[in-house]
């Protein structure tokens, strides 16, 4: 009997001290660290960068009263590429962080990210369908989804109203071509003064870049493996660009022609938009005429597609605690209240179809434009369904400078460019083949 009543005794007591280790377990506080920069990925005025990671912290420390979030303030931009890496390299990186457009590449070579399909598989708050496809894709990789979305900027089409209305020429709609930019370009490209210079502008900033894009080509395979650029829609894109320089050969225009009113167009980052259109930024900057903001223009092969600048967010491969590190980031980039304040305190725009398609996000840009300067505002979720990813596979940097290089020569060469930029491929690819 005594030794029966020992063992009862014994068996109490490492259930008593299992129970108590799984009950401390569960309540012990948690750190859950989270990587974040300081300002805007654009370099727009920001009054708070904090405001809207503080707020979506608030409310999951709210949610989850034994988890205490933390994060380094204060890592600007240009140094925060070189901060992640390291604590990576030293194992010890925070278990959610934000993925820039450039790091994105070499995050996934390195195994530091973990796959996020299975948590959007079985999480019905979240779904793939959720985002905008060409923000979704910035942070896919081979079919696998490392990073979800946090803030986006698509570019647009910036249009000098003032100066095409002088020239008795309607702003085009949403829908326009190539044709419609180039007539109007020709039409406006000429000397205002009598003085034998060209000093009133069709477009400023307009590359081959955007015309491959708005061509429904590349000039990369997602992977990197392959440069695009010989490809018939590209030959075509690029041969437009080079027809579109042609009109200012002489006297090429300047960001300052722009700022004073002389150039029609501009391709121009939403978050610029967001940044000049109100009182006083615009006052300061382009007071002496009025601008609106439309999608670029398409070609014949393409719609009317720009780039997408995405900042991703993405949870450590190493993270002990990957549950809270997927609540998270669901917290940060699919809450819907939180992705709100992207448009009240920031300059970005949300990736989220539900927030930047509402009418409260319209009536929140509307506060911001003047006069009748909307057809941005009223067009950003087309412009963002539209949008395209751009490649960000490693040294897609070096790479894309390469090819920038050889194809301006291409284009500076009256020869046949369909040869030239045959050419231009073969040098990207052997390139492309070494690194």
């Amino acid at each position: 009997m005594k030794g029966l009543t020992k063992r009862l005794t014994a068996a109490i007591l490492l259930a008593a001290v299992c129970l108590t280790a799984t009950v401390y377990s569960r309540t012990r506080p948690v750190e859950l660290r989270l990587g974040f920069m300081a300002g805007s990925y654009w370099d727009a005025p920001n009054g708070n960068c904090y405001a809207v990671i503080d707020a979506a912290i608030e409310r999951f420390e709210r949610e989850h009263p034994n988890v205490h979030v933390t994060y380094t303030s204060g890592i600007l931009k240009r140094d925060y590429s070189e901060w992640l890496i390291d604590q990576y390299l030293l194992g010890s990186e925070p278990d959610v962080f934000l993925v820039l457009p450039e790091d994105f590449g070499e995050l996934c070579e390195l195994g530091a990210l973990a796959p996020l399909d299975g948590y959007l598989a079985q999480d019905e708050a979240v779904s793939d369908t959720d985002f905008y496809p060409a923000a979704l894709q910035s942070g896919a990789e081979n079919g696998v989804q490392y990073a979800l979305p946090y803030e986006c900027v698509p570019t647009l089409m910036c249009v000098n109203k003032t100066l095409l209305e002088s020239e008795g020429i309607a702003v085009p709609s949403g829908d326009w071509t190539w044709e419609d930019f180039y007539n109007i370009c020709a039409k406006v490209t000429h000397d205002t003064d009598s003085d034998g210079e060209i000093d009133q502008f069709g477009c400023y900033g307009y590359t081959w870049q955007d015309a491959l894009i708005a061509n429904g080509t590349s000039l990369f395979t997602e992977g990197g493996s392959s440069c695009l650029i010989s490809l018939p829609r590209a030959v075509q894109a690029v041969a437009f660009a080079q027809r579109l320089d042609k009109l200012t050969a002489e006297t090429a225009p300047s960001a300052r022609d722009f700022d004073e009113g002389r150039v029609a167009f501009r391709p121009f980052l939403f978050s610029d938009y967001r940044t000049y259109q109100p009182y006083p930024w615009r006052i300061k900057r382009y007071s002496d005429f009025s601008w609106d903001c439309i999608p670029m223009p398409h070609g014949p092969a393409g719609s009317n597609s720009s780039e997408l600048s995405t900042v991703l967010a993405g949870i450590s491969s190493r993270s002990a605690h990957t549950t809270l590190a997927w609540q998270f980031l669901r917290e940060l980039t699919a809450n819907a209240d939180n992705q709100s304040m992207l448009f009240t305190d920031s300059h970005s725009v949300s990736a989220l179809r539900s927030v930047t398609d509402s009418e409260k996000t319209r009536q929140i840009l509307r506060q911001d434009t003047p006069g009748e300067s909307r057809s941005g505002v009223e067009m950003l979720s087309d412009v963002m369904e539209q949008a395209v990813a751009a490649p960000r596979f490693r040294n897609y940097d070096q790479a894309l400078l390469l090819t920038e290089g050889l194809v301006q020569t291409a284009m500076e060469d009256e020869h046949n460019l369909s040869l030239q930029l045959q050419r231009v491929q073969h040098e990207v690819q052997e390139y492309l083949q070494k690194n």
